[in-house]
């Protein structure tokens, strides 16, 4: 290694960017600062060190290098969306996005910049405008593996499920380990061998990967093969949320139907339901599931805020998932804006008809027995429940799955689970009276 005393300024970058790039982060660090000690403004080096510990997880130094740059040089676009990316991982959407908003306003083509909005648009519920901002990303890098896979995402959640797998399609051929894509391949496959062949290819990439060899685990015991399941179950992954919500299942009665995609899973309960009544949506952010259900019963009645969660979830702040007040316009929706607490005993005050089918997809406990206890009345033992976020999450048993159990012990109810969806978390149900 040369002489780093005798190497001038832009040499020492030099030899701290390849440190940095090898991962030698303490000698990347060292060469990093006693660069600024020589010359304090130099921006390219304090965006560097930046990103150094933004990696390694130092983001208060981050945030201070990027800072730092910002105020040497106010037209350094790269160094707003480095810093919008520290808002972005503390979950400060608002404040990345002006970030990255205006890291684009100084350089359009950034691709970083136009990449990272379009996550911050995807998570708000802007599809439209988050696949503009990817589709910009493709024209200047067409091969960029994970924005083909984000506009593979939006197309699933938006129910182009064909489109979706094209772009899989493409990640893959450009990179066959490609793990989150195979991962998101198998949610769009039609039965459990297809589901497994995706995710056993995952696991022979990486062993690390724990959360596909539960869910191999457990689709070979809904075949049948308890072996992997068995061990599974007796190790300390055993209380894994993925391992509690499959154990929950296989203690159901009955094993019930199982489907991978949100769009199967609703056709299959939608073809259960009588399409002649009305349904009812309790959380409908952006409309995308009120306009799939609508396309059935032709009248739907939904309820939200449109300003996102009335408090914090887990670790999903008060106002996530907001729709910025905007009720979404579709023709046999009926949308009644609020809280459930100030709107549901109004509404439900005038009798109502009874639903084929309900969609709770409100997240949080108090808002999901609120939403059951007010509209008990519309569901018959022909009503099919929808449960939206019931399985798999790290604390799934204090939110929908908790509501459900509560209601049905307060209102002497048992209920049959007639299917499920791992990988998108849905349980469907019909009430029974004890």
């Amino acid at each position: 290694m040369p002489d780093k005393q005798n190497l001038s300024i832009e040499d020492k970058f030099k030899l701290a960017i390849e440190n940095h790039s090898k991962k030698n982060f303490k000698l990347a660090e060292a060469i990093y600062i006693e660069i600024l000690k020589i010359k304090p403004n130099h921006v390219n080096t304090l965006n560097n060190l930046g990103e150094l510990y933004r990696v390694i997880g130092k983001l208060k130094n981050a945030k201070n290098c990027y800072e730092q740059a910002i105020k040497i040089n106010p037209n350094f676009a790269g160094a707003y969306n480095n810093l919008g990316l520290i808002f972005l991982k503390n979950k400060e959407k608002f404040k990345a996005k002006d970030l990255f908003n205006k890291a684009i306003e100084l350089d359009p083509n950034l691709a970083n910049a136009n990449y990272n909005l379009g996550i911050i648009y995807k998570e708000l519920g802007n599809y439209e405008k988050a696949k503009s901002l990817y589709n910009k990303v493709i024209k200047t890098i067409p091969n960029h593996t994970e924005t083909l896979n984000n506009l593979g995402i939006l197309c699933e959640e938006l129910g182009e499920t064909q489109s979706a797998k094209e772009y899989y399609k493409k990640v893959i051929k450009i990179n066959p380990n490609h793990t989150i894509t195979l991962w998101n391949s198998h949610i769009l496959t039609s039965d459990i061998d297809e589901a497994l062949s995706y995710l056993k290819k995952i696991y022979e990439i990486d062993k690390q990967q724990l959360k596909a060899k539960i869910m191999i685990g457990g689709l070979e015991k809904y075949k049948g093969n308890f072996d992997l399941y068995n061990n599974l179950l007796n190790s300390e992954t055993s209380n894994h949320p993925y391992m509690r919500s499959l154990k929950w299942i296989f203690s159901l009665p009955k094993l019930p139907k199982i489907y991978f995609n949100r769009w199967s899973f609703f056709d299959a309960m939608i073809t259960l339901s009588d399409s002649s009544k009305p349904f009812y949506e309790f959380g409908v952010w952006n409309g995308v599931s009120f306009r799939y259900l609508i396309n059935t019963y032709k009248k739907g009645f939904g309820f939200d805020t449109f300003t996102g969660i009335p408090e914090s979830w887990h670790d999903e702040p008060q106002g996530n998932y907001t729709n910025f007040g905007v009720v979404p316009d579709i023709d046999g929706g009926e949308f009644i804006v609020g809280k459930f607490e100030d709107t549901l005993p109004i509404f439900f005050k005038k009798r109502r008809p009874i639903a084929s089918l309900i969609n709770f997809d409100a997240d949080l406990y108090s808002s999901t027995i609120c939403a059951l206890n007010f509209s008990k009345d519309v569901i018959d033992e022909n009503t099919i429940l929808i449960f939206d976020e019931f399985i798999m999450n790290e604390n799934w048993e204090e939110d929908e799955y908790k509501a459900l159990n509560e209601f049905c012990n307060n209102q002497n109810f048992n209920y049959e689970v007639l299917s499920f969806s791992l990988s998108t978390k849905q349980v469907a149900v019909k009430l029974k009276k004890k």
